[in-house]
């Protein structure tokens, strides 16, 4: 028997309540040349019960003794992969039916590119709610991890022969997927697919919300490295602010952000890591998300958006930008 084009790489612990969903998304898919690699890593529910309870050859069901934790369940099924491919997949999402088709086909005729991902829609509380998206090209991805990940993890998918190469850091916890884009990013090509392929589901038994400060903490991290290593080392001051923008704060300094943003520009023009022109757009799209989620600075944010040298460069839908004057304007708080 030959094997797989893809293996789709499930790791799951105490999943039962949703891993049926995420099982039958798989088995649905238009693409059928994959194996379902299912590593249990110590349930206490009935996740093997009902992973066995299929009888499609394609799943492979790999049953851990005691719980290890995610990072080493990642790379146990990294060496246990036969696919060409190693599409993730996470137990309580959904994956649309085309997904793995439209991501095959694309990694095919990209060899140049190691690893890719979707945009995804939110499930909550049993409802599909906003659309998410992160940009697509590679200049664009590795721009963005100077803020945070790059890729919806669950909707990746990437050549077995990188993955087996350079395996997931284990350090660093709770952001094992930010930090192995970072480590990955000097040595292949990034991409994102406009299209939603995936739904990810958010509920309060997820890891990334019970450790949500440590989260935060090695991402900081992460940050901290990653921005020394491309754009060079900021001051303790735009350090803290460029990690308040980076975590969508609702409380930050506008004026500080917008003078950082725009010594990262002028930090390139040193370094050489980014085209200048790919860079200013990003920044220039950050500048405006930030000033967005700070709207209750009433009119000031208004008056410093427009005011500002980086926002012509990035123009954000007609919509988006007609609810954010508005939210400035009828504001009552306190100027910044």
């Amino acid at each position: 028997m030959t094997n797989p084009k893809v293996t789709v790489l499930m790791p799951v612990y105490n999943g039962e309540q949703h891993i049926w969903e995420a099982v039958d998304s798989i088995l649905k898919q238009s693409f059928t040349d994959f194996e379902l690699l299912i590593i249990d890593d110590g349930s206490t529910d009935g996740s093997t019960t009902i992973v066995k309870s299929y009888e499609d050859p394609r799943i492979r069901l790999i049953a851990n003794p005691e719980n290890r934790g995610t990072v080493h369940v990642l790379n146990q099924g990294i060496s246990e992969a036969k696919g060409t491919y190693i599409a993730r997949m996470d137990a309580d999402d959904i994956s649309l039916p085309t997904r793995l088709e439209k991501q095959v086909h694309f990694m095919d005729n990209h060899p140049e590119t190691g690893i890719s991902g979707t945009a995804m829609r939110l499930i909550k509380n049993g409802k599909l709610k906003n659309t998410r998206t992160l940009p697509e090209t590679d200049e664009e991805l590795k721009i963005q991890l100077l803020f945070s990940t790059c890729f919806f993890h669950p909707a990746v998918i990437l050549r077995t022969e990188l993955a087996t190469a350079y395996p997931y850091p284990d350090n660093l916890v709770y952001t094992q997927d930010y930090n192995y884009w970072t480590k990955l990013a000097p040595l292949t090509r990034f991409a994102n697919l406009s299209e939603t392929l995936l739904y990810f589901r958010e509920h309060e038994g997820q890891l990334s919300l019970r450790k949500a400060d440590l989260q935060v903490k090695n991402a900081r991290h992460i940050r901290h490295g990653i921005l020394r290593q491309m754009i060079g080392t900021p001051t303790h001051e735009e350090l803290e602010i460029h990690h308040q923008i980076a975590e969508n704060r609702r409380d930050v300094d506008l004026q500080a952000a917008n003078r950082w943003l725009e010594k990262m520009l002028v930090l390139n023009e040193s370094a050489k890591h980014f085209d200048p022109v790919i860079l200013q757009r990003e920044i220039s799209r950050r500048w405006w998300l930030t000033c967005r989620k700070n709207t209750t600075h009433s009119k000031d944010t208004l008056a410093l958006y427009r005011s500002s040298p980086l926002t012509p460069y990035y123009r954000p839908e007609m919509p988006k930008y007609l609810k954010f004057v508005l939210r400035c304007l009828i504001s009552k708080n306190a100027p910044v």
